[in-house]
């Protein structure tokens, strides 16, 4: 009897890239601004509230970016509800604030809305609704609706899933809090921001994205959103502020979860405090472009080789593995710009029975192209095989 295996390709669609410190402290970062929104300043506005609108994809070019202590900068998300990106040519320096949170839940049933590139929370009322997002909080009947959740969880009961990579790729937001039976909203996720310098970034002021605050209510009132992301990207990242994407602002019923916080500097210089699941490297991909992406392919299974284009059919198999090959058997994967050393999973969903899987790692090769080899034991009979990708965060 022959095993036959359908390998299928597999595009992991969460970026992910690797962490290098080079030992070239020269070494500078092209942010690739163009500089056609000119320098950002803002001197004698309390608050600068930014309307995302005449930005469809969220991204702005400066060429460069001076807040004043004082000063808070604000958005108003577009109508694609994009992350905010800053790609500047020279220097950053943030005295005053950048603020990307998502908004409070409210006590007449309305979920707050997430930040740029967040997710709102639900509403509250006889019918509440879970917060929106892949990590949304649910809602319980009599009780405190469940937090968001992004990077971390921080409520307990049933949270949403964690989501997302250490890396920022894609840079996403926090989800949104359940609302709850009381009539109150939950709080709308925080949102996410790249900011990223030819030059250098100086925080000394407050840089947030924090999720959205609930309603108390002695125990059954709403919950918050889950803090948002926030990436930086220079050469030299210093100063003393605050960096936060936190899910547990304040003093309602149900926390949200840590949101994201990835910087990526060749100098680290930063003397600040820093909240969220915190993660630091330096990795080249800014705004991810086509082929630029992870890309997983089967190559060959016990020494057979797989067409580049698999139909993933069972009735017309791709590869067809004799009966006599022992297990386990090698399965070869291709990587295309997935950092050396990743953990690769390979599984197999046979027709009949439950799925196999083992790992392996991307050992021989570079960043653009590489290999891992994965044994595992493959059951008898017709299946489908694919690979995907970790970094384990």
């Amino acid at each position: 009897m022959n095993k036959r295996i359908k390998p299928v390709l597999f595009i992991f669609y969460v970026m992910l890239s690797f962490a290098w410190n080079p030992t070239n402290g020269s070494a500078q970062v092209n942010s690739g601004s163009n500089g056609s929104d000119g320098a950002f300043t803002n001197a004698n506005q309390v608050t600068t509230v930014i309307d995302m609108h005449d930005h469809p994809n969220g991204i702005y070019q400066y060429t460069s970016v001076y807040i004043e202590n004082g000063v808070t900068v604000k958005f108003i998300p577009n109508a694609n509800n994009t992350p905010v990106v800053w790609l500047v040519q020279g220097d950053v320096v943030i005295n005053g604030a950048v603020d990307v949170s998502g908004q409070n839940g409210s006590g007449n049933g309305i979920g707050g809305l997430g930040g740029p590139g967040g997710w709102a929370g639900g509403n509250g009322g006889s019918n509440p609704s879970s917060g929106q997002g892949p990590g949304g909080g649910i809602t319980i009947s009599n009780s405190a609706s469940i937090g968001g959740t992004f990077g971390a969880i921080a409520d307990t009961g049933h949270p949403g899933q964690i989501y997302g990579n250490s890396f920022l790729l894609p840079l996403v937001g926090g989800s949104g809090a359940g609302g709850c039976n009381r009539g109150y909203g939950g709080g709308g996720g925080g949102g996410a921001i790249l900011i990223a310098a030819s030059g250098s970034i100086q925080i000394n002021g407050n840089l947030i994205a924090n999720g959205g605050v609930g309603i108390p209510g002695g125990g059954a009132g709403s919950a918050d959103g889950s803090g948002g992301g926030i990436r930086l990207v220079a050469s030299n990242f210093q100063g003393s502020g605050n960096i936060s994407a936190s899910g547990d602002v304040c003093c309602s019923d149900g926390r949200g979860g840590l949101g994201r916080v990835r910087i990526d500097t060749f100098q680290f210089n930063f003397g600040g405090q820093i909240t969220g699941v915190f993660t630091q490297g330096y990795q080249p991909i800014i705004i991810p472009i086509s082929g630029q992406g992870v890309q997983l392919s089967i190559a060959s299974v016990a020494g057979a080789t797989v067409s580049a284009t698999p139909n993933g059919q069972l009735v017309t198999p791709d590869t067809i593995i004799s009966s006599q090959q022992s297990n386990p058997i090698p399965v070869v994967v291709n990587c295309s710009n997935l950092p050396l050393n990743t953990l690769i999973t390979v599984t197999v969903k046979p027709a009949n029975g439950a799925s196999v899987s083992a790992v392996g790692y991307n050992t021989t090769g570079t960043l653009a192209s590489s290999t891992a080899t994965v044994s595992l034991n493959l059951p008898r009979g017709g299946g489908i095989i694919y690979a995907t990708a970790t970094n384990g965060n």
